[in-house]
C-alpha cells in the first residue's frame, strides 16, 4: 500500500514538474512576443510622431501662405 501511495505521488510530482516546464516555455514565449510587441508598438509611435510633426509643418506653412495672400488683397 505505501509503495502504490509513493508511486502514485510520484507520477504526480513528475507531472507538475512537466507541467511548470511547460509553464516556464510559454512564459518564455510570451515574453518574447511582449518584447516584440513593444518594440513594434515604440517603432509606430515614432512614425506617428514623425507624421503628426509633419503634418504641423505643413499646416504652418499653409498658414503662411494664405496669410501673406490675404496682406496682397
Amino acid at each position: 500500500m505505501n509503495n502504490e501511495l509513493l508511486h502514485h505521488l510520484e507520477q504526480r510530482i513528475n507531472a507538475a514538474v512537466e507541467e511548470i516546464s511547460t509553464l516556464r516555455q510559454r512564459i518564455s514565449e510570451l515574453e518574447m512576443q511582449n518584447y516584440e510587441l513593444s518594440e513594434e508598438r515604440d517603432e509606430i509611435k515614432s512614425q506617428l510622431s514623425q507624421h503628426t510633426e509633419q503634418q504641423t509643418n505643413w499646416e504652418n506653412s499653409l498658414n503662411q501662405m494664405l496669410s501673406k495672400l490675404n496682406q496682397l488683397d
